[in-house]
């Protein structure tokens, strides 16, 4: 029997408003935490590790904060997370 290959994790990435930089990728499984809260960040999209990506995401450190810490933070360079921002991985 073949292995069969994980699915693609998913996340949801939050931006501050102050800083639309500094974003804030969570697992689709995991509740976001206490500091993302909707008076200082605002939903920016829904990605997963197979498809584009937002410039600054790195899916591995991704990986490994999310599960060390049940989130993962980043610098995103443009002020908006629209899909033609960002990049396909490979």
């Amino acid at each position: 029997m073949p292995a069969s290959r994980p699915r693609p994790t998913l996340y949801r990435v939050f931006q501050h408003r102050l800083e639309p930089g500094v974003c804030c990728a969570v697992r689709g499984n995991l509740l976001a935490p206490r500091f993302v809260h909707p008076g200082a960040w605002d939903f920016g999209a829904a990605v997963r590790e197979d498809e584009s990506l937002p410039f600054g995401f790195q899916p591995a450190a991704a990986r490994e904060a999310s599960a060390a810490f049940g989130y993962y933070l980043f610098h995103h360079p443009c002020e908006t997370l629209a899909p033609r921002y960002g990049r396909h991985w490979r």
